[in-house]
């Protein structure tokens, strides 16, 4: 995006064909009116320049991504005090404005959603307020506990609170009250019994009165109302599957690359060797016919259903660690997009996801140390396993203090007891 100003009319130079003033003229005269910078001193000072750097940057998306990341922190903390507009004044003035905008919701609910939101910051986001927000958000930030993407939220959202020395407000230039307002408007419509401000707000305005009953009842924990609903409707069933396909097939991809990391960790990746190495051996013995072929791949599949069956905990963990790794600011954007569509793949198609990761996969899981890379390396150039060539990895796990890692290469020394292997492993 080219930072040089344009006029408030003229297109925005982001590229999105809304007028200046309709897109990013408002954070443009944020990044002007920026807070001075932190003392030395304070201790959010790193976290307040980072925050700075930010707002001041090319990095819009960052900025978006860090707002949507504090209206998640609002949600999860609730109508705590500094955090929402004052709840009866709020209630008053919604409700008012609802009343005369009846017609309106009816006709367009996103424009009229949009049209509250900028009544209620104009009226309610004064200077009070905005001081009051930011000391609490920065009070919120120095608490323990916080991953470094809270303190950023946290710590944007100050900035984007503070007031300039001339004193001068502006609320409809602060995005970080239109957060506020998010949260306070679904927490009151859920209070009063106004499904229109969960709905225009999550932008589901358009689905049937069918479609809203069967997502509240799921919210609640009854999912057979979904499943019923989504059953009936064949398009939307049909277009649900697409999906899981294409996503699966994204997964599939990305991990062919060599730079995309294992979905699996070491132990499970000889777990799983264990376990299929006498069905993955049969599957590459390039003298099979057709027929003995087709025979090996059922049977290289069979083998790795009932491994899943019969470790329940593997799927738990896998999914556990794809989702923490999607949730990871260490890593990039693009690696936790990866490991978020992973998860979604794996919990929908396990097998196939699995058997991508043994078969197609390039990357291999990541050491949480050099000793354990030592021993998997040691591990690997034998031409035959035993339970105990397990033993050293086994032991060095329980050094570790891994206990889930120590019962998976345990299960593995079970299998190779019942199941002998003498033949070279696998790559």
């Amino acid at each position: 995006m080219s930072r040089q100003k344009p006029g408030r009319n003229e297109p925005c130079p982001c590229g999105s064909g809304k007028k200046y003033k309709a897109c990013h003229a408002a954070e443009d005269r944020l990044r002007e009116s920026a807070a001075p910078a932190p003392r030395a001193g304070h201790p959010l000072a790193d976290e307040l320049q980072k925050a700075m750097a930010l707002l001041r940057g090319e990095d819009l998306e960052g900025v978006s991504r860090a707002l949507e990341h504090l209206g998640g922190l609002l949600t999860q903390w609730g109508p705590a005090p500094g955090l929402r507009f004052d709840a009866a004044l709020f209630h008053t003035h919604v409700s008012r404005q609802l009343d005369r905008m009846e017609e309106a919701v009816e006709r367009d609910p996103a424009q009229a959603r949009n049209a509250l939101r900028l009544s209620t910051v104009r009226e309610l986001g004064t200077r009070a307020f905005l001081d009051k927000l930011r000391a609490t958000l920065l009070a919120r930030a120095t608490a323990a506990g916080l991953s470094a993407e809270d303190r950023q939220a946290l710590c944007l959202g100050a900035l984007l609170a503070s007031t300039p020395k001339d004193g001068r407000v502006r609320p409809e230039d602060r995005p970080v009250l239109d957060v506020v307002f998010s949260a306070q408007f679904r927490e009151w419509g859920a209070k009063h019994g106004q499904a229109l401000a969960a709905s225009v707000d999550t932008g589901d305005a358009a689905l049937s009165d069918e479609a809203r009953e069967a997502l509240r009842q799921a919210g609640e924990g009854d999912m057979d109302a979904l499943v019923k609903y989504v059953e009936s409707d064949p398009g939307l069933a049909q277009r649900i599957a697409q999906e899981a396909k294409e996503r699966a097939g994204r997964v599939e991809a990305a991990m062919r690359q060599p730079t995309t990391p294992s979905l699996l960790a070491p132990e499970e990746q000889v777990w799983l060797t264990s376990v299929l190495w006498a069905p993955l051996t049969a599957l590459k013995d390039p003298a099979l016919d057709a027929p003995a072929r087709s025979a090996a791949v059922s049977g290289f599949l069979g083998a790795m259903k009932r491994a899943l069956a019969d470790d329940p905990d593997f799927q738990t963990h896998l999914l556990e660690r794809l989702r923490a790794r999607a949730q990871d600011p260490a890593l990039d954007e693009a690696t936790r997009g990866f490991f978020t569509d992973a998860a979604v793949a794996v919990q929908a198609e396990p097998v196939r996801m699995v058997l991508a990761a043994v078969l197609t996969a390039r990357g291999e899981p990541e050491a949480r140390s050099a000793e354990e890379q030592v021993v998997r390396a040691d591990l690997e150039a034998k031409s035959e396993w035993t339970a105990d060539d397990l033993e050293p990895y086994r032991a060095l796990l329980a050094d570790m203090k891994l206990p889930a890692s120590v019962e998976r290469i345990q299960r593995a020394q079970a299998w190779l007891r019942a199941h002998p292997i003498a033949q070279t492993p696998a790559p």
